[in-house]
C-alpha cells in the first residue's frame, strides 16, 4: 500500500505520519500493495481539515472532514473511508452469492 501524505500550510510531523500509520494499518490493511491511499491536511486558523482518497483496483473512495482538532479530523476521515470500504465489501460479497446461486440453478435445470 502506498500512502501519501501532503500538508497545506502545516507541516507534516512524524507524530502525524505515524499516527496515520497505525490507524490505516486497523482501518486499511485489507486493501494489500494495489491500493494507493493520499491523505491531506490543511489547517485555517481554527479549522483542521483532513481529506483521505483510498484509490484501488475498481473503485475509488474519498472522504472529507473538519473539526478543530487535527487528530479528531484524521480519525473521523478514516471511519468514513473505512464504512465505504466495508459498504463496498459487503456489496461485493452479496454480488458474488448472488451469481452463485444464479449458476447453481442454472446446472440444476
Amino acid at each position: 500500500m502506498k500512502i501519501t501524505v501532503t500538508g497545506r500550510k502545516i507541516e507534516i510531523t512524524d507524530g502525524i505520519r505515524d499516527h496515520l500509520n497505525k490507524k490505516m494499518e486497523k482501518t486499511i490493511a485489507d486493501l494489500g500493495d494495489a491500493a494507493d491511499v493520499h491523505v491531506a491536511l490543511s489547517v485555517e486558523k481554527h479549522r483542521h481539515f483532513a481529506e483521505i482518497t483510498v484509490k484501488t483496483k475498481g473503485f475509488t473512495v474519498h472522504s472529507h472532514e473538519e473539526t478543530n482538532d487535527l487528530y479528531a479530523s484524521m480519525d473521523k476521515a478514516l471511519e468514513k473511508i473505512e464504512k465505504q470500504l466495508r459498504k463496498h465489501k459487503d456489496k461485493a460479497k452479496d454480488l458474488r452469492i448472488k451469481q452463485g446461486s444464479n449458476s447453481k440453478n442454472q446446472i440444476q435445470n
